[in-house]
Protein backbone atom coordinates (compact mmCIF):
# COMPACT_ATOMS: atom_id res chain seq x y z
CA UNK A 1 0.00 0.00 0.00
CA UNK A 2 2.79 2.66 0.93
CA UNK A 3 4.51 1.80 -2.36
CA UNK A 4 1.76 2.34 -4.33
CA UNK A 5 1.03 5.55 -2.59
CA UNK A 6 4.12 6.71 -3.09
CA UNK A 7 3.76 5.86 -6.68
CA UNK A 8 0.44 7.70 -6.53
CA UNK A 9 2.27 10.50 -5.30
CA UNK A 10 4.86 10.64 -7.68
CA UNK A 11 2.53 10.09 -10.54
CA UNK A 12 0.81 13.21 -9.18
CA UNK A 13 4.38 15.72 -8.81
CA UNK A 14 5.46 14.62 -12.29
CA UNK A 15 1.73 15.31 -13.30
CA UNK A 16 2.24 19.19 -11.76
CA UNK A 17 5.55 19.50 -13.29
CA UNK A 18 4.34 18.46 -16.91
CA UNK A 19 1.26 20.41 -16.75
CA UNK A 20 2.65 23.99 -17.03
CA UNK A 21 5.19 22.63 -19.47
CA UNK A 22 2.81 21.46 -22.17
CA UNK A 23 0.69 24.50 -21.81
CA UNK A 24 3.69 26.88 -22.51
CA UNK A 25 4.41 24.41 -25.73
CA UNK A 26 0.55 25.03 -26.61
CA UNK A 27 1.13 28.79 -26.24
CA UNK A 28 4.25 28.73 -28.28
CA UNK A 29 2.25 27.39 -31.25
CA UNK A 30 -0.71 29.66 -31.26
CA UNK A 31 1.46 32.63 -30.68
CA UNK A 32 4.95 31.90 -32.30
CA UNK A 33 4.10 29.76 -35.14
CA UNK A 34 0.34 30.11 -36.02
CA UNK A 35 -0.59 32.64 -39.22
CA UNK A 36 -4.04 32.86 -38.13
CA UNK A 37 -3.17 34.42 -34.55
CA UNK A 38 -1.54 36.94 -36.86
CA UNK A 39 -4.73 38.30 -38.33
CA UNK A 40 -6.44 39.16 -35.53
CA UNK A 41 -7.22 42.86 -35.50
CA UNK A 42 -4.65 44.65 -32.84
CA UNK A 43 -6.50 46.37 -30.32
CA UNK A 44 -7.45 49.78 -29.46
CA UNK A 45 -4.70 50.76 -26.96
CA UNK A 46 -5.65 54.90 -26.10
CA UNK A 47 -8.09 56.60 -26.16
CA UNK A 48 -8.69 60.55 -28.02
CA UNK A 49 -9.68 62.96 -24.73
CA UNK A 50 -8.82 65.91 -26.57
CA UNK A 51 -8.26 68.22 -29.73
CA UNK A 52 -6.60 71.15 -30.68
CA UNK A 53 -5.19 72.47 -33.55
CA UNK A 54 -1.95 70.39 -34.33
CA UNK A 55 -2.72 68.64 -31.15
CA UNK A 56 -4.11 65.26 -29.92
CA UNK A 57 -4.55 64.26 -26.15
CA UNK A 58 -4.18 60.54 -25.09
CA UNK A 59 -4.39 58.50 -22.40
CA UNK A 60 -4.55 54.75 -22.33
CA UNK A 61 -7.73 52.79 -23.36
CA UNK A 62 -9.48 50.72 -20.94
CA UNK A 63 -7.22 47.11 -20.46
CA UNK A 64 -4.02 48.89 -22.03
CA UNK A 65 -0.76 49.05 -20.91
CA UNK A 66 -0.05 51.94 -18.43
CA UNK A 67 2.52 53.50 -21.19
CA UNK A 68 0.58 52.80 -24.10
CA UNK A 69 -0.23 56.69 -25.48
CA UNK A 70 3.30 57.64 -24.56
CA UNK A 71 5.22 55.01 -26.71
CA UNK A 72 7.87 57.11 -27.97
CA UNK A 73 8.50 58.44 -31.58
CA UNK A 74 6.41 58.86 -34.65
CA UNK A 75 3.02 56.59 -35.41
CA UNK A 76 0.28 56.22 -37.71
CA UNK A 77 -2.73 56.67 -35.35
CA UNK A 78 -5.84 54.49 -36.34
CA UNK A 79 -9.15 54.88 -35.36
CA UNK A 80 -12.70 53.16 -36.39
CA UNK A 81 -13.24 56.22 -38.33
CA UNK A 82 -10.53 58.24 -38.89
CA UNK A 83 -6.07 58.19 -39.47
CA UNK A 84 -3.72 60.86 -38.37
CA UNK A 85 -0.02 61.25 -38.47
CA UNK A 86 0.98 61.61 -34.98
CA UNK A 87 4.09 62.88 -33.44
CA UNK A 88 6.30 62.59 -30.41
CA UNK A 89 5.04 63.00 -26.90
CA UNK A 90 5.20 67.00 -25.87
CA UNK A 91 4.16 66.92 -22.22
CA UNK A 92 2.52 64.03 -20.36
CA UNK A 93 1.69 63.68 -16.90
CA UNK A 94 1.46 59.96 -15.99
CA UNK A 95 -1.98 60.09 -16.77
CA UNK A 96 -2.55 61.78 -20.83
CA UNK A 97 -0.40 62.56 -23.23
CA UNK A 98 0.08 65.36 -25.97
CA UNK A 99 1.47 64.96 -29.03
CA UNK A 100 1.28 67.14 -32.18
CA UNK A 101 -0.69 65.20 -35.21
CA UNK A 102 -1.47 66.06 -38.64
CA UNK A 103 -5.35 64.70 -39.98
CA UNK A 104 -4.70 62.42 -42.79
CA UNK A 105 -8.25 61.14 -43.79
CA UNK A 106 -11.72 60.69 -42.23
CA UNK A 107 -12.39 62.18 -38.91
CA UNK A 108 -10.83 62.20 -35.24
CA UNK A 109 -13.14 62.40 -32.20
CA UNK A 110 -12.72 63.44 -28.62
CA UNK A 111 -13.61 59.49 -27.19
CA UNK A 112 -12.60 57.46 -30.05
CA UNK A 113 -10.18 54.44 -28.87
CA UNK A 114 -6.98 53.91 -31.41
CA UNK A 115 -3.84 51.78 -31.90
CA UNK A 116 -0.54 53.41 -32.58
CA UNK A 117 0.60 51.83 -35.82
CA UNK A 118 4.48 51.79 -35.88
CA UNK A 119 4.77 51.00 -39.81
CA UNK A 120 3.94 55.33 -39.40
CA UNK A 121 2.64 55.46 -42.97
CA UNK A 122 -0.65 54.39 -44.38
CA UNK A 123 -1.16 52.74 -47.65
CA UNK A 124 1.64 51.84 -50.59
CA UNK A 125 4.55 53.64 -52.07
CA UNK A 126 2.45 55.95 -53.69
CA UNK A 127 0.01 57.12 -51.17
CA UNK A 128 2.29 57.02 -48.14
CA UNK A 129 5.42 59.00 -50.21
CA UNK A 130 4.07 60.04 -53.84
CA UNK A 131 6.14 57.04 -55.12
CA UNK A 132 5.42 55.26 -58.28
CA UNK A 133 5.48 51.85 -58.05
CA UNK A 134 4.23 48.62 -59.47
CA UNK A 135 2.02 45.41 -58.35
CA UNK A 136 4.14 42.42 -59.74
CA UNK A 137 3.83 39.18 -58.77
CA UNK A 138 6.49 36.78 -58.14
CA UNK A 139 6.71 33.22 -59.38
CA UNK A 140 7.89 31.04 -56.19
CA UNK A 141 7.78 27.04 -55.64
CA UNK A 142 4.64 27.58 -53.58
CA UNK A 143 3.06 30.02 -56.17
CA UNK A 144 2.50 33.59 -56.98
CA UNK A 145 3.70 36.27 -54.26
CA UNK A 146 2.77 39.78 -54.76
CA UNK A 147 5.45 42.19 -54.50
CA UNK A 148 5.72 46.27 -54.78
CA UNK A 149 8.52 47.39 -57.60
CA UNK A 150 10.07 50.77 -57.13
CA UNK A 151 12.35 51.26 -60.32
CA UNK A 152 15.68 52.69 -60.41
CA UNK A 153 18.78 53.17 -61.91
CA UNK A 154 21.29 51.16 -60.09
CA UNK A 155 21.80 47.38 -61.13
CA UNK A 156 21.87 47.00 -57.41
CA UNK A 157 18.54 45.64 -56.13
CA UNK A 158 17.17 46.38 -52.51
CA UNK A 159 14.57 43.90 -51.78
CA UNK A 160 12.82 44.26 -48.73
CA UNK A 161 11.91 41.28 -46.32
CA UNK A 162 9.27 42.64 -43.61
CA UNK A 163 8.82 40.48 -40.34
CA UNK A 164 6.11 38.08 -38.78
CA UNK A 165 2.65 38.65 -38.71
CA UNK A 166 3.68 42.17 -40.87
CA UNK A 167 3.32 43.06 -44.37
CA UNK A 168 4.97 45.24 -46.80
CA UNK A 169 3.62 48.98 -45.34
CA UNK A 170 6.70 47.83 -42.90
CA UNK A 171 9.11 48.82 -45.51
CA UNK A 172 7.37 52.26 -46.13
CA UNK A 173 9.99 53.96 -43.53
CA UNK A 174 13.11 53.10 -45.35
CA UNK A 175 11.83 52.88 -48.92
CA UNK A 176 11.97 56.72 -49.91
CA UNK A 177 15.86 56.62 -48.53
CA UNK A 178 16.63 54.08 -51.20
CA UNK A 179 14.63 54.94 -53.81
CA UNK A 180 16.37 58.73 -53.26
CA UNK A 181 19.75 56.86 -53.66
CA UNK A 182 18.64 55.19 -57.37
CA UNK A 183 18.01 51.66 -55.66
CA UNK A 184 15.00 49.58 -57.87
CA UNK A 185 13.13 48.08 -54.90
CA UNK A 186 11.22 45.07 -54.31
CA UNK A 187 9.21 45.09 -51.05
CA UNK A 188 7.99 41.16 -51.02
CA UNK A 189 5.26 38.69 -49.71
CA UNK A 190 6.01 35.03 -48.75
CA UNK A 191 4.03 31.93 -47.68
CA UNK A 192 1.67 32.20 -44.92
CA UNK A 193 0.88 36.09 -45.44
CA UNK A 194 -2.67 37.62 -45.90
CA UNK A 195 -3.93 36.83 -49.67
CA UNK A 196 -0.59 34.06 -50.41
CA UNK A 197 0.04 30.80 -50.75
CA UNK A 198 0.12 29.16 -47.21
CA UNK A 199 3.03 26.41 -46.09
CA UNK A 200 2.30 23.22 -46.70
CA UNK A 201 2.00 22.71 -42.84
CA UNK A 202 0.47 25.62 -42.31
CA UNK A 203 2.99 27.51 -39.99
CA UNK A 204 5.86 30.14 -39.99
CA UNK A 205 9.08 28.13 -40.36
CA UNK A 206 11.20 31.00 -39.52
CA UNK A 207 13.37 31.35 -42.82
CA UNK A 208 14.06 27.65 -42.98
CA UNK A 209 11.43 27.46 -45.84
CA UNK A 210 10.58 30.96 -46.04
CA UNK A 211 13.96 32.00 -47.64
CA UNK A 212 12.34 30.25 -51.16
CA UNK A 213 10.19 33.16 -51.75
CA UNK A 214 13.34 35.60 -51.35
CA UNK A 215 15.06 33.44 -53.63
CA UNK A 216 12.34 33.55 -56.63
CA UNK A 217 12.47 37.37 -55.91
CA UNK A 218 16.19 37.74 -56.39
CA UNK A 219 15.73 35.55 -59.65
CA UNK A 220 12.84 38.03 -60.60
CA UNK A 221 15.35 41.37 -60.01
CA UNK A 222 18.18 39.26 -62.57
CA UNK A 223 15.67 38.67 -65.40
CA UNK A 224 15.33 42.68 -64.96
CA UNK A 225 18.77 43.50 -65.05
CA UNK A 226 20.14 43.21 -61.45
CA UNK A 227 23.57 42.27 -60.64
CA UNK A 228 23.59 42.60 -56.97
CA UNK A 229 21.55 42.69 -53.93
CA UNK A 230 21.14 44.66 -50.86
CA UNK A 231 18.89 42.40 -48.53
CA UNK A 232 16.88 44.22 -45.79
CA UNK A 233 14.98 42.25 -43.41
CA UNK A 234 12.91 43.34 -40.46
CA UNK A 235 13.04 41.04 -37.30
CA UNK A 236 11.57 37.19 -38.92
CA UNK A 237 12.36 38.66 -42.26
CA UNK A 238 16.32 38.86 -41.00
CA UNK A 239 15.84 35.62 -40.33
CA UNK A 240 15.34 34.86 -44.21
CA UNK A 241 18.10 37.06 -45.49
CA UNK A 242 19.96 34.64 -43.79
CA UNK A 243 18.18 31.78 -44.76
CA UNK A 244 18.97 32.37 -48.02
CA UNK A 245 22.17 33.37 -47.66
CA UNK A 246 22.63 29.35 -45.79
CA UNK A 247 20.70 28.01 -48.43
CA UNK A 248 20.96 29.86 -51.99
CA UNK A 249 23.74 29.42 -55.10
CA UNK A 250 22.15 33.38 -55.69
CA UNK A 251 23.83 33.88 -51.84
CA UNK A 252 27.07 35.32 -53.64
CA UNK A 253 25.26 38.33 -55.60
CA UNK A 254 24.49 39.96 -51.97
CA UNK A 255 26.20 43.00 -51.58
CA UNK A 256 25.16 44.29 -48.19
CA UNK A 257 22.07 44.18 -45.74
CA UNK A 258 20.28 46.44 -43.60
CA UNK A 259 18.42 44.73 -40.92
CA UNK A 260 16.15 45.85 -37.94
CA UNK A 261 16.03 44.10 -34.76
CA UNK A 262 16.63 40.60 -36.75
CA UNK A 263 15.61 37.49 -35.09
CA UNK A 264 19.22 35.58 -34.90
CA UNK A 265 18.29 32.71 -33.06
CA UNK A 266 14.78 31.61 -32.07
CA UNK A 267 15.56 30.00 -29.23
CA UNK A 268 16.82 32.82 -27.13
CA UNK A 269 14.27 35.15 -28.71
CA UNK A 270 11.93 32.75 -27.20
CA UNK A 271 13.66 32.82 -23.76
CA UNK A 272 13.23 36.16 -24.04
CA UNK A 273 9.91 36.31 -24.12
CA UNK A 274 9.40 34.63 -21.47
CA UNK A 275 11.10 36.71 -18.99
CA UNK A 276 9.32 39.50 -20.53
CA UNK A 277 5.81 38.05 -19.55
CA UNK A 278 7.46 36.57 -16.22
CA UNK A 279 6.91 33.35 -17.57
CA UNK A 280 8.24 30.11 -15.53
CA UNK A 281 11.22 29.99 -16.90
CA UNK A 282 12.26 26.50 -15.34
CA UNK A 283 9.73 24.66 -17.33
CA UNK A 284 10.89 26.08 -20.60
CA UNK A 285 13.68 23.42 -21.33
CA UNK A 286 10.89 20.74 -21.33
CA UNK A 287 8.42 23.22 -23.31
CA UNK A 288 10.67 23.47 -25.76
CA UNK A 289 11.33 20.00 -26.18
CA UNK A 290 7.72 19.08 -25.55
CA UNK A 291 7.16 21.47 -28.77
CA UNK A 292 9.67 20.30 -30.91
CA UNK A 293 8.35 17.18 -31.16
CA UNK A 294 4.76 18.10 -30.48
CA UNK A 295 5.07 20.25 -33.39
CA UNK A 296 7.77 18.76 -35.48
CA UNK A 297 10.81 21.35 -35.93
CA UNK A 298 14.31 21.56 -34.84
CA UNK A 299 15.27 24.38 -32.67
CA UNK A 300 18.84 24.60 -34.57
CA UNK A 301 16.92 25.11 -38.10
CA UNK A 302 16.22 29.03 -36.41
CA UNK A 303 19.74 29.72 -35.18
CA UNK A 304 21.12 31.82 -37.82
CA UNK A 305 23.95 33.20 -35.62
CA UNK A 306 26.81 31.26 -37.19
CA UNK A 307 25.58 32.68 -40.53
CA UNK A 308 25.40 35.98 -39.86
CA UNK A 309 28.80 36.21 -38.29
CA UNK A 310 30.18 34.58 -41.25
CA UNK A 311 28.75 37.35 -43.56
CA UNK A 312 31.34 38.86 -46.00
CA UNK A 313 29.66 42.08 -47.22
CA UNK A 314 28.72 45.19 -45.10
CA UNK A 315 25.96 45.28 -42.30
CA UNK A 316 23.98 47.77 -41.16
CA UNK A 317 22.42 46.98 -37.97
CA UNK A 318 19.34 48.66 -36.31
CA UNK A 319 17.88 48.00 -32.42
CA UNK A 320 16.24 49.29 -29.72
CA UNK A 321 17.32 48.37 -26.57
CA UNK A 322 13.63 48.09 -25.44
CA UNK A 323 12.79 45.23 -27.60
CA UNK A 324 10.32 43.12 -25.41
CA UNK A 325 10.20 40.36 -28.52
CA UNK A 326 13.86 39.97 -30.24
CA UNK A 327 16.68 40.90 -27.48
CA UNK A 328 19.03 43.53 -28.10
CA UNK A 329 21.73 41.03 -26.93
CA UNK A 330 21.73 38.73 -29.83
CA UNK A 331 22.47 42.07 -32.32
CA UNK A 332 25.48 43.28 -29.66
CA UNK A 333 27.15 40.25 -29.42
CA UNK A 334 27.54 40.24 -33.47
CA UNK A 335 28.52 43.94 -33.78
CA UNK A 336 30.64 42.83 -30.97
CA UNK A 337 31.87 39.72 -33.15
CA UNK A 338 32.41 41.61 -36.61
CA UNK A 339 33.13 45.29 -36.14
CA UNK A 340 34.77 44.80 -39.59
CA UNK A 341 31.67 45.17 -41.16
CA UNK A 342 28.79 46.00 -39.09
CA UNK A 343 27.78 49.26 -38.57
CA UNK A 344 25.22 49.41 -35.47
CA UNK A 345 22.73 51.54 -34.37
CA UNK A 346 21.59 50.90 -30.90
CA UNK A 347 18.61 52.94 -30.08
CA UNK A 348 17.69 53.64 -26.47
CA UNK A 349 14.38 53.74 -25.66
CA UNK A 350 13.31 51.65 -28.55
CA UNK A 351 10.75 49.06 -28.99
CA UNK A 352 10.68 45.98 -31.58
CA UNK A 353 11.40 47.32 -35.09
CA UNK A 354 10.66 51.18 -33.55
CA UNK A 355 14.52 52.43 -34.42
CA UNK A 356 12.94 54.61 -37.02
CA UNK A 357 9.94 55.73 -35.08
CA UNK A 358 12.25 56.78 -31.84
CA UNK A 359 15.06 58.61 -34.39
CA UNK A 360 13.82 59.19 -38.03
CA UNK A 361 16.82 61.77 -38.70
CA UNK A 362 19.16 59.36 -37.25
CA UNK A 363 18.21 56.36 -38.68
CA UNK A 364 18.21 58.37 -42.14
CA UNK A 365 21.56 59.42 -41.35
CA UNK A 366 22.43 55.91 -40.96
CA UNK A 367 21.06 54.57 -43.75
CA UNK A 368 22.61 57.28 -46.45
CA UNK A 369 25.88 57.19 -45.01
CA UNK A 370 25.80 53.01 -45.59
CA UNK A 371 24.26 53.21 -48.60
CA UNK A 372 27.41 56.00 -49.62
CA UNK A 373 29.94 53.53 -48.13
CA UNK A 374 28.51 50.94 -50.27
CA UNK A 375 28.94 52.47 -53.64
Amino acid sequence: MRTRTLAAGAAAAAGAFLAPAFQLARLLDRQAFDPANDRLPAPFTVTVTAIAPGRLTLRPAPGAPAGAHREPGRYLLEAARGRASLGPVLEENGVVAIRPFTPLEGELRPGDFARLDSFAFPGDPRQAHGIEFQDVAIHAPLGAFPAWYVPGSRDTWAIMVHGKGANRRETLRLLPLLAEAGYPCLAITYRNDEACPPAPGGRYTYGRDEWEELDAAARFALDLGARRFLLVGYSMGGAICLSFMERSDLAPRAAGFIFDAPMLDFRTTVAHGARQRRLPLRYLALSNRIAARRYGFNWDDFDYRRTAMDLQRPVLLFHGDADPLVPVELSDSLAAARPDIVRYVRVPGAGHVRAWNVDPEGYADAVRAFLTALE
